[in-house]
């Protein structure tokens, strides 16, 4: 949730002409700035060809699944449960970076739900395989603008599902909704009723309030600075700074925040409680999109691949939809089935003018590792 890595960052647009709605097009700007990063991968274990594979019935049998929490919910993976097959074991990452860090340790997982703009950190190091898309039945209702995304040299190498905003969910009656800025999150006048999320995306809001002059995924040194110094100065407004967002959503509810970074389900949960809004900044939303990866050793690649078919379905999409407001990447989701406030609040009937403000983009590795440092800074302060 990603959830998840959550910054994808690019110049305006393009993101994912997703669902049936969404139409088939731009929306994936960041897909080129994707593809020229993807070169000088490091060789990983080699890959094992399908002759050589056991048949599913003598795999292990119980899938290991790296995720974030909530995405173990039954729903998400209810027809892989009624095929009959073992119920999954799941673990839970608070961030990628943490995954990633994780396993390139030696934890081992057969599947696992990284942000797209961070699967080529496991290809780096030969941590994941490609799939095999012909053994995924709802591969064609999939939007193949979206799957470009999880491609790599040509190879499949993550089924992307979801996707989602990156904004700022507000209590209207402490706060004004026509402001629409990310500068919700700094403000003097909020001071002790503002929330941030761990993570290092909140270095790219920064520069996107400052208006840095370089691209705000891969900052100038100085620019890196300025947003770093305008975090710490503002840390003193700060109420809590979340890892679980459900906690972020009681304090919400509670009126103890007022302002909080947050992702569409946010809105979603409590729009029936309590006065909120969800703000898509006017200095550019943050856009993420998530996907299933396969870890190159997995003992269960057949499991592995009916677990992301059952994740693939319309009725899934549906619920995801309807239940947390993130986007689905299934074509044959039935828009007219949504919340129409919902709809209303994510901009889904006008998915071009809508996203036209969503930025997303590609972290560089080196670029990561300074945001870490300064974000590391910011907590320490």
């Amino acid at each position: 949730m990603s959830n998840g890595f959550d910054p994808l960052l690019l110049s305006p647009m393009s993101r994912r002409k997703l669902l049936k709605y969404m139409g088939a097009g731009a929306m994936l700007g960041g897909s080129g700035l994707l593809a020229a990063c993807r070169k000088d991968v490091i060789q990983g274990p080699a890959q094992v060809e399908p002759e050589s594979r056991p048949p599913l019935e003598e795999e292990p049998g119980v899938l290991k699944v790296y995720e974030w929490a909530g995405y173990e919910a039954k729903w998400l993976w209810r027809d892989y449960a009624q095929k009959g097959y073992p119920e999954p074991k799941f673990a839970f990452f608070t961030n990628t970076q943490e995954a990633v860090a994780k396993t390139s340790s030696g934890y081992k997982w057969d599947i696992s739900h990284p942000e797209s703009t961070e699967f080529p950190h496991y290809i780096e190091q030969g941590l994941i395989q490609p799939w095999d898309t012909s053994l995924i039945s709802n591969w064609p209702t999939l939007n193949p603008e979206l799957q470009k995304v999880g491609l790599w040299e040509g190879e499949q190498y993550e089924i992307v599902l979801d996707w989602g905003y990156s904004g700022v969910i507000i209590r209207t009656d402490h706060v004004d909704p026509e402001i629409n800025s990310y500068t919700y999150l700094f403000d003097d006048a909020y001071e002790g009723h503002i929330s941030w999320w761990d993570t290092t995306a909140m270095l790219t809001i920064a520069g996107l309030v400052l208006g840095v002059e370089s691209d705000v995924n891969d900052m100038a040194p100085e620019d890196i600075e300025a947003s770093k110094n305008l975090l710490i100065e503002k840390k003193k407004n700060v109420h809590s700074i979340w890892t679980d967002y459900t906690q972020m959503w009681d304090n919400v509810r509670q009126g103890i925040v007022w302002t909080a970074y947050s992702w569409p389900d946010s809105f979603v949960v409590l729009k029936d409680e309590v006065p909120v809004h969800y703000s898509k900044p006017k200095e550019g939303v943050l856009g993420w999109a998530e996907g299933l990866i396969l870890h190159s050793e997995s003992e269960n690649y057949y499991h592995a691949h009916e677990y992301a078919d059952a994740w693939a379905a319309a009725d899934v999409g549906q619920r995801l939809v309807s239940t947390w407001g993130y986007g689905h990447s299934n074509l044959d989701i039935d828009l007219s089935q949504i919340d129409p406030e919902v709809v209303e609040a994510f901009g889904l009937e006008t998915p071009i003018e809508s996203l036209a403000a969503t930025n997303f983009g590609f972290f560089a590795p080196e670029a990561a590792s300074a945001y870490a440092r300064a974000w590391d800074e910011v907590k320490a302060a």
